[in-house]
């Protein structure tokens, strides 16, 4: 896929790339353990796009992506996983595992009706994974994703401690891992809406305990490769080689930081969202 030669699809927005207030102002309903928003409901027969974020995010980090693709007349919703976004987190919450949020996905599906597309972000493109292979889906996007554990070298990180939610990042590593910005970038809005994150979960992924298997999902995927991530956690070629084993697109979108969804030039990755949708559904 040529990012770079993606023509304008949507009228882009000028609004405040950290701006979600937009997430506080759609419907929501619980689903299962989770919380789904509801960007707009599917209005023809095309896949809708269900989006699972990743560790410490809740559904708001997707404010844009609902407003763009709703924009484009598909149905569009995101999740907040259990203890996540606007939901509270319970005493059970720091023994909450991966295996756990893919059932939070699971039952998102369950409660949506019609065809949907599983996008999951970094850490929650394991959940995704896991819930794509439990739930018929129409297909899978992965962004920035971390590595199923049984993905042949794959990076393995060092532990956290376990017990006790650990806090969120603050801002100097949300300006240097997710947004890839200038360290004196007011990253404000970000902070007030990042949650701890169970220690079972990133465990989960650090120790490369989440395993997907290499069979095919029936389904077409699309994974993009974030150029600014950093190679500490997205070694060059691991997203790559995620991609090759499900048979899915793979596409390098060069300027885009680990957290696309709220990049400055978030359109970019939308655009390449949409334009895989459209080739696959009409």
């Amino acid at each position: 896929m040529n990012t770079a030669a993606l023509s304008p699809l949507l009228s882009d927005t000028g609004a405040d790339p950290l701006d979600f207030s937009l997430i506080d102002r759609l419907p929501a309903h619980e689903a299962g353990r989770g919380r789904l928003v509801i960007g707009a409901r599917p209005g023809d027969a095309r896949p809708g796009l269900l989006f699972v974020p990743g560790a410490y995010h809740g559904a708001w980090c997707y404010a844009h992506y609902l407003a763009y693709f709703a924009a484009a007349g598909l149905g569009c919703a995101a999740l907040d996983l259990r203890g996540h976004g606007a939901l509270a987190q319970d005493a059970a919450f720091a023994s909450a595992t991966i295996a756990d949020l893919g059932q939070d996905v699971a039952d998102a599906l369950d409660a949506l009706a019609g065809s949907w597309v599983v996008v999951g972000h970094s850490m929650g493109a394991l959940p995704a994974l896991l819930a794509a292979r439990r739930r018929a889906v129409a297909g899978v996007v992965l962004l920035a994703p971390s590595p199923p554990g049984d993905l042949p070298g794959a990076l393995a990180l060092p532990p956290v401690p376990p017990a006790a939610p650990r806090p969120a990042p603050q801002a100097a590593e949300i300006r240097a891992r997710f947004l890839a910005t200038a360290p004196d970038r007011d990253v404000d809005a970000v902070i007030r809406r990042l949650c701890a994150e169970s220690p079972e979960v990133l465990n989960d992924r650090y120790l490369l305990r989440v395993a997907i298997g290499d069979a095919p999902f029936g389904a077409p995927g699309l994974c993009l490769e974030a150029g600014l991530d950093t190679h500490d956690r997205h070694p060059p070629g691991q997203d790559l080689a995620i991609a090759r084993r499900y048979g899915f697109s793979h596409a390098v979108l060069a300027g885009q930081p680990h957290c696309m969804m709220y990049a400055d030039d978030w359109q970019t990755s939308a655009r390449a969202i949409l334009q895989w949708h459209r080739a696959q559904f009409g």
